[in-house]
């Protein structure tokens, strides 16, 4: 009895602060009128809502390796491993940072709405054919002095591993001429138990999981623990090739994670990234 009042009183609050994080948002895209500058208000009212939000969830989120990587107004193409929507909330409350998502995620009325708000970046996930002009949109917004953090898996995973990475979007780095930083996400202990296969399944959301009975299975979670580590920075240049790039953030985010997964994993392409890197939760 005691858990179920606790799982709809943090799923009321949670709620609560998605409307105020709706609202505020359309206070600024109403009000400001330069792309750039209400595309920076954006991302902070995520940074905001995502602390709120932990909060509320009992997360408890560690940065390692954060302190100087964004000094002197430097700024990358985050890469990371990706497990699920509470990911992009993880990196917010550390980090204002812009995400790569899909046009068919766009699509929902629900989480289209919160990633537009966000600030994200729409890519066409479905069409090959549109490849340079979603590398130019990311490019440009690397341009501009955006953290853009792309999950190049190509759709989360069940936390078991790393699955294989998705080459085309990392070449938005040498057209924009900024630094990929590789980055992993763990999440070290559920209900005060170490992250397994047995608990992972509270946390991940992937394959065929639908996601308003992930959210509210998430609300009945006592606590969660997360872990983001900031690895070093991969030097870019004009002459960097894709497959080099995906292959040495590969084998940091491996070699930090702790082991790949090269067997299959299902993915939920409605929702998850795309297959070309995209953050998806069109489900992000």
């Amino acid at each position: 009895m005691i858990r179920k009042a606790t799982r709809v009183l943090t799923g009321a609050t949670v709620s609560s602060l998605i409307g105020m994080y709706v609202a505020q948002a359309s206070v600024g895209k109403a009000l400001i009128r330069d792309e750039v500058r209400r595309r920076r208000f954006y991302i902070e009212n995520i940074t905001r809502y995502a602390r709120l939000a932990l909060k509320t969830m009992n997360f408890e989120v560690e940065a390692v390796g954060y302190e100087g990587k964004f000094d002197g107004g430097k700024n990358y193409l985050i890469v990371s491993n990706h497990m699920s929507y509470i990911d992009i909330l993880c990196l917010s409350s550390v980090h204002s940072a812009m995400f790569v998502t899909s046009k068919d995620m766009g699509e929902n009325l629900f989480l289209g709405t919160l990633a537009e708000l966000g600030g994200s970046v729409f890519v066409e996930r479905r069409h090959r054919a549109h490849v340079e002009r979603d590398l130019t949109q990311i490019s440009t917004a690397l341009q501009q002095g955006f953290d853009v953090c792309l999950y190049p898996e190509g759709t989360s995973s069940n936390g078991q591993g790393v699955l294989p990475f998705k080459k085309s979007l990392l070449m938005a780095a040498v057209e924009a001429g900024v630094d990929i930083l590789p980055m992993t996400i763990k999440y070290t202990h559920i209900n005060d138990q170490e992250f397994s296969s047995e608990n992972a399944d509270q946390v991940c959301w992937y394959g065929d999981m639908d996601f308003a009975p992930h959210l509210l299975g998430l609300f009945g979670v006592d606590s969660v623990k997360a872990r983001l580590e900031f690895l070093e920075p991969i030097p870019v240049t004009k002459d960097s090739s894709r497959h080099d790039l995906a292959g040495q953030a590969y084998r940091a985010i491996v070699e930090n994670y702790g082991s790949s997964a090269q067997g299959e994993m299902a993915s939920r392409p409605n929702s998850a990234p795309a297959a070309d890197g995209t953050s998806g939760t069109s489900r992000s």
